[in-house]
């Protein structure tokens, strides 16, 4: 256990964008504050129909309506991001910095740092996005404490309870989005461990996936299929019902992918403890299981 928290605090500081990106939002978020705060002439207006300065509308659920919703995305998008960020760069940075030598020499499987890395990019770094999420909650509720009534605070859900259960719901959304985002992590792991540019490498093979897969069945199943695995992120982020949106793709569906995730994690594991390539790797495990 010890051993995985000092992987993770390795992580944590060799990549501090993790840190010093939704640092950054949050700052902005406290100067656009300060500056609405200084004006001379600060108005603010709730209508239930029309337009106005700042429009919440009730079909909207949820901590401040819409705008607790606009947080809740942008944090997921953040989260997105850092992962998209950290997965395909930190494997190769190892081997071109040469630190891999290093860390064989420790006595540390490469399955625990191969887990360590999931961990980070798929527990550490929702948690930090979330921080995010109470952060600009709480100045919303700031905003509205000053310029609403104590009613239409309640009618919006604009209290302490509802902020607790909007932060407690997008923890919800980040574990349904954690664990789909789990194959795609696999994939770029090994794919890193392979060509320099993992990202590009990936996005290039989706596209002739799809485009042989058209040619030659004549249908664009196997395509949607995997538009429907790389968007599921975004779509448990910004779906009402993030679990119903996770399950769109059925059970058998993500059980199958999961065995994918066990299988190339394997592989990565594999990959990281030789010099040999992949594809040899992925050999050297099918002979044996003959």
């Amino acid at each position: 256990m010890r051993a995985l928290i000092h992987l993770l605090e390795k992580e944590l500081i060799e990549y501090r964008i993790v840190v010093k990106l939704p640092l950054f939002i949050a700052l902005f978020s406290v100067l656009n504050f300060a500056l609405l705060m200084s004006g001379d002439n600060v108005s603010f207006y709730i209508q239930s129909s029309g337009v106005g300065e700042w429009v919440l509308g009730s079909d909207s659920n949820g901590f401040a309506s819409y705008v607790g919703k606009l947080n809740e995305i942008i944090s997921g998008c953040v989260y997105i991001l850092l992962f998209l960020v950290y997965i395909p760069k930190t494997l190769r940075k190892e081997r071109n910095e040469g630190s891999l030598m290093f860390w064989r020499a420790v006595p540390v499987s490469d399955y625990l740092a191969i887990a360590a890395k999931l961990l980070f990019a798929l527990v550490i770094i929702p948690l930090i996005t979330s921080i995010l999420l109470i952060f600009s909650d709480v100045l919303v509720w700031l905003l509205a404490k000053m310029w609403m009534p104590l009613d239409i605070m309640a009618s919006f859900s604009i209290t302490v309870p509802d902020m607790i259960w909007h932060w407690l719901g997008f923890i919800g959304s980040a574990i349904l989005m954690s664990l789909s985002l789990l194959p795609i992590a696999c994939v770029l792991l090994v794919v890193s461990q392979l060509v320099s540019y993992p990202m590009v490498a990936v996005v290039v093979a989706v596209i002739v996936i799809k485009l042989m897969s058209y040619l030659l069945f004549g249908t664009s199943a196997i395509g949607d299929f995997l538009s429907d695995v790389y968007s599921l992120p975004l779509t448990i982020l910004t779906d009402e019902s993030p679990l119903d949106a996770y399950l769109s793709l059925g059970l058998f569906t993500h059980l199958a992918l999961w065995l994918v995730s066990a299988v190339l994690f394997h592989i990565c594991s594999k990959q990281r403890a030789t010099d040999d390539s992949v594809f040899s790797t992925l050999f050297s495990l099918l002979n044996r299981t003959k």
